[in-house]
């Protein structure tokens, strides 16, 4: 591997990782919304089935 590549992995590793805490936090929120989603199709009257089917498509 050469110098630069070593240079470029350390830099995007480093990225990654003060990046984490905010990437955590934003799956939360996206699960949250899935859920949001997924409860209001059921109670619009998709099964839970078509519920989960359009939440999975999104």
């Amino acid at each position: 591997m050469k110098e630069q590549d070593r240079i470029n992995l350390a830099q995007g590793v480093k990225t990654i990782r003060e990046n984490l805490p905010a990437m955590l936090e934003m799956a939360q929120l996206n699960a949250q919304v899935t859920r949001a989603k997924y409860l209001a199709l059921v109670k619009e009257g998709f099964t839970e089935a078509q519920a989960l089917d359009l939440c999975w498509r999104s």
